[in-house]
């Protein structure tokens, strides 16, 4: 897919001598879609900046922005083997983002024909990039989640459905896997909606992830961590599918629509439980996506 160069920036209320002494192009870049699936995946808006550009106009432009991740890259480092780089949603900065990462380093081979070999975040994590057929692979650490029946109580109000299990990282990376059982959580229901349709209790019967329901104030004011809801419905080691949504509203975000981040958690806790070293991953967001992984020695790699 080839990026779309554009030469703007979105932030319109800033004076246009910042536009012009900040900003050297911006661009947009989908990843995670699937035509095939009808699936929509993601997009980020990758911003090209000079040096002087600052935290605080960094935020600025992403809150003027509609898209889930603003990815922000020196333009003096993208040609270099090791880059800086920072996402921010429209409300605050992102400390791990996957789909950003991706988006930026294909828009760099689309655009120059080249992309650095490791991105750097904040918190010097390091995201290094892989080249296939011209297209970026992501490969990332895994974090091992262990099992909490802490998560698992401080959740069990948030979702229509009952919790099976959850696991849990350290506070450090911020994710909870929650893992449904087949019973429907009446004590949810009476809260938050007192009368559900005979789709909906179908729907719950096949263990579809998009039948949760999701009280968002809830788990802000319960649960420090992002959540992944994960569902597997193959499990085939030549055909394994999972399904998941993401929820983070402690960081600004309700529900995001792809999310390469999480399968550094998603990965190493399904080879735990089903021995699954790769599998596609259908995220059922609203505009779904679709993600697949390797995962071996600790490693995921994300495509």
């Amino acid at each position: 897919m080839q990026a779309k160069v554009n030469t703007l920036c979105l932030a319109k209320r800033k004076p246009k001598w910042l536009t012009l002494r900040f900003i050297k192009l911006t661009s947009t870049e989908s990843v995670f879609y699937s035509p095939a699936h009808n699936l929509k995946g993601s997009s980020a808006l990758i911003v090209i900046y000079k040096n002087g550009l600052t935290s605080k106009t960094m935020q600025y432009i992403a809150s003027q922005s509609t898209y889930p991740a603003t990815v922000f890259l020196n333009q003096n480092e993208i040609t270099k083997r090791h880059c800086k780089i920072r996402w921010f949603n429209q409300t605050s900065e992102i400390k791990r983002c996957g789909h950003g990462t991706l988006a930026a380093a294909n828009f760099l081979i689309d655009h120059l024909g080249y992309c650095p070999e490791v991105f750097t975040s904040m918190s010097n994590e390091r995201f290094t990039i892989r080249v296939k057929k011209q297209r970026a692979q992501l490969l990332l650490k895994s974090i091992e989640p262990k099992k909490s029946e802490l998560a698992e109580g401080e959740l069990k109000s948030v979702f229509s459905s009952a919790i099976k299990a959850a696991y849990s990282t350290g506070d450090k990376n911020g994710y909870t896997v929650v893992l449904f059982s087949k019973e429907f959580n009446k004590e949810f229901s009476k809260e938050f909606n007192k009368e559900f349709s005979k789709e909906f209790d179908k729907a719950v019967e096949k263990d579809d992830l998009k039948s949760v329901h999701v009280d968002f104030k809830a788990l802000c004011a319960l649960h420090k961590n992002a959540v992944i809801a994960l569902s597997i419905k193959n499990k085939d080691k030549k055909n394994a599918i999972a399904h998941f949504r993401y929820f983070a509203p402690q960081f600004g975000v309700n529900e995001d629509s792809a999310t390469g981040s999480a399968v550094s958690v998603i990965a190493p806790l399904l080879f735990r439980l089903y021995g699954l070293n790769k599998a596609m991953l259908v995220q059922q967001s609203n505009n779904g996506a679709l993600l697949n992984y390797e995962f071996n020695n600790a490693k995921v790699v994300i495509y």
